[in-house]
């Protein structure tokens, strides 16, 4: 799952309208697969940080940050999740650390 996930990162960005729009229903159908309904509940603010990390990463990492997690969390949502903990971590500003 996490190298879908990878691979689909990398076309979110494609200048190619459709191939774009293709990644983002991908992205969308592996969260749709995720047990932990946290997760669920953030799926639409997640699929928008993977797709646009400057505008939507710090919004994600706040919503996580605030959510307490009382199921376990599934190899599709990590698949997810990760990403966006990496690229916050790798931010240059201080407010996604």
């Amino acid at each position: 799952m996490p190298q879908i996930v990878k691979a689909l990162r990398e076309v979110l960005n494609d200048t190619h309208e459709k191939v774009h729009e293709a990644a983002i229903e991908a992205i969308k159908k592996i969260g749709s697969v995720i047990k932990c309904p946290e997760i669920g509940d953030m799926l639409e603010i997640i699929v928008k940080a993977l797709s646009n990390t400057n505008m939507y990463l710090n919004e994600a990492l706040n919503l996580m940050l605030e959510t307490s997690f009382a199921h376990s969390i599934d190899a599709p949502s990590l698949s997810l999740l990760v990403p966006l903990l990496d690229a916050g971590l790798t931010m240059h500003d201080n407010t996604s650390k």
